[in-house]
């Protein structure tokens, strides 16, 4: 049925969507959805199992091996906080990157605006001292790491825009520069004379956020991750910008045509991201440190990289990517330190994940298949119909 509507005494019919082909695109979209889970979970999957295949291959004791890179990281509750505390980092520099992949730039300054924003922090806090209580400090730091993040962010994606530079190489060069800053403010501002190793002094107590779950100690770290991976969900999905920036980063010729400036949303996704960055800096330190004692770089931005890949840029899938390289993690520390078997091994397993979850052709003919089979039993149903 057509729509009638009368304009200035003429009368004009508006066009509706035939229901059979509204409810096939329905249909694929769901199996899209469907298949990118499936594509995550069996990369996944398949570079575990390679994991194993490996241990079993250098190892003096497989089958102990395997075991221990299996069951281990679930063998003690103190094993299984150290999987959710990981994880942490992990979800909020995974979120940072979503904002980065959404757009199609790869701004990887994540890296060093991490351990920056976690210095600055440091730095703040132990000027500030017990002065002011938890739940006061706890935000305020949070906003100043997102404060540095925004600020760092904002020079390679102010080059990319007006000079246009490579954003991935202007970042790479930066990370280096920003870690020797952390590294000199820690040296002669913060340092800590009176023990064995390069730290700051200790932050105050007030900004030393609380475990929880007993003998876990999950820090509460984990309750700020969990919202940002709530609101930041909701923005991608549920609002305007969300919807702007996804346009930009899958077809910006399309974007530019209905009018949105590409380079103003993915200039704004860029500060996004380092803001959360900077989040995950400051969540960090006030999560698992007492002192700032970072002097390399912590490889945590370029593991929200990975985890952002793992999650195809959707922030609802975030914590499922953190939590497995959490526990992948977690699982090679516990082989490296009751059995034979080099840390480095981890590095072959995340480079499968990369290869089997981006590679946008696996599983892709099956997910085809799909699509073709369900828009042919939909075509047999209309004629049956009609009969």
């Amino acid at each position: 049925m057509s729509e009638v509507k009368q304009t200035n005494g003429a009368v004009k019919e508006k066009p509706q969507m035939d229901p059979r082909r509204s409810g096939v695109m329905q249909r694929t979209q769901r199996i899209e959805a469907i298949m990118e889970v499936v594509r995550i979970v069996a990369g996944m999957a398949i570079a575990y199992l390679v994991a194993l295949l490996i241990l079993i291959a250098i190892s003096d004791d497989p089958l102990y091996i395997v075991k221990q890179f299996i069951l281990g990281p679930f063998s003690s509750p103190r094993r299984i906080g150290s999987i959710i505390n990981l994880a942490v980092p992990f979800m909020l520099c995974g979120l940072s990157m979503c904002f980065m992949y959404a757009v199609n730039k790869f701004n990887l300054i994540g890296e060093s605006i991490f351990m920056l924003a976690g210095c600055i922090v440091t730095w703040l806090g132990l000027a500030i001292g017990n002065a002011l209580p938890m739940i006061v400090m706890v935000p305020l730091m949070l906003i100043v790491g997102a404060i540095v993040g925004a600020i760092l962010s904002f020079i390679p994606a102010i080059m990319d825009r007006k000079l246009n530079a490579n954003v991935v190489v202007v970042s790479l060069m930066l990370n280096a520069v920003i870690a020797q800053l952390a590294i000199y403010i820690l040296r002669y501002f913060m340092r800590d004379p009176g023990i064995s190793f390069i730290g700051s002094y200790e932050t105050p107590d007030s900004m030393q956020l609380p475990t929880l779950f007993g003998k876990m100690k999950v820090g509460s770290g984990i309750i700020i991750a969990i919202i940002f991976v709530i609101v930041i969900s909701i923005l991608f999905y549920k609002t305007a910008f969300g919807w702007k920036m996804r346009l930009v980063g899958s077809n910006p010729r399309f974007a530019t045509a209905v009018g949105l400036s590409t380079l103003g949303i993915s200039f704004a996704a860029q500060l996004a991201g380092g803001a959360l960055a900077g989040v995950a800096g400051a969540t960090e330190i006030m999560n698992s440190y007492k002192r700032f004692q970072w002097t390399a770089s912590t490889g945590h931005g370029f593991d929200g990289l990975l985890v952002a890949v793992l999650a195809k840029r959707n922030p609802i899938l975030v914590p499922i990517g953190a939590l497995f390289l959490a526990y992948v993690r977690i699982g090679a520390d516990v082989v490296n330190t009751s059995g034979d078997i080099p840390n480095e091994f981890i590095s072959v397993i995340q480079g499968i994940i990369i290869l089997l979850v981006a590679a946008e052709s696996f599983l892709s003919g099956f997910k085809n298949r799909l699509i073709f089979r369900s828009v042919q039993a939909e075509k047999a149903a209309a004629q049956k119909g009609t009969k």
